[in-house]
């Protein structure tokens, strides 16, 4: 009887949520997502002032992802250029930092880092909510680590890694275009 009451549920709840999963979906990887941008805002995200007193800052991972994007020939727009531009889309990078320094004697961090390429998107069916204005992450990476006071630079190096996975996705995107 037991067994028979645990099968119910479980058909129920793979029912429910089949019936809630949206029929169209995609990997937030998906390098088709990057197909004809003509490039990129970048945003970072504020980090926690524990981080800016070992000399990391939201200007440096700024200029870090900027110059690595305009290395690889990818334009890196303003708000202003980017809404005049690509009205439709507005793609933006949106990299975010979090971070919990740990208990211990020498100074040493737990991280977590989002980096995502934001567009708008639109939402079908609904004529309520195709008022409205949504951002969708359409691409996505991120990485978890901890490191010690000394080695927080590392924490660069890992967004350089990162933005080197959105340029060659970004390029084999947009290949022969």
């Amino acid at each position: 009887m037991k067994t028979q009451k645990g099968r119910c549920l479980l058909i129920f709840m793979v029912s429910l949520f089949l019936l809630f999963t949206p029929k169209q979906t995609f990997p937030l990887s998906h390098i088709e997502s990057l197909e004809g941008l003509k490039g990129v805002e970048v945003i970072v995200e504020e980090l926690k002032p524990e981080l800016e007193d070992y000399n990391l800052s939201v200007i440096q991972i700024q200029k870090e992802v900027e110059a690595k994007l305009q290395s690889a020939g990818i334009n890196v727009l303003n708000k202003e250029d980017n809404e005049k531009i690509q009205p439709s889309r507005q793609p933006y990078l949106y990299i975010k930092i979090s971070s919990c320094k740990l208990p211990a004697r020498r100074p040493f961090f737990a991280f977590y880092i989002d980096f995502a390429l934001n567009q708008r998107v639109k939402i079908l069916g609904n004529t309520q909510l195709k008022k409205y204005i949504f951002y969708c992450p359409t691409w996505y990476k991120s990485e978890l680590g901890a490191v010690s006071g000394k080695e927080l630079s590392n924490i660069i190096e890992i967004v350089k890694a990162l933005t080197e996975k959105f340029i060659k996705d970004f390029q084999t995107a947009n290949l022969n275009k």
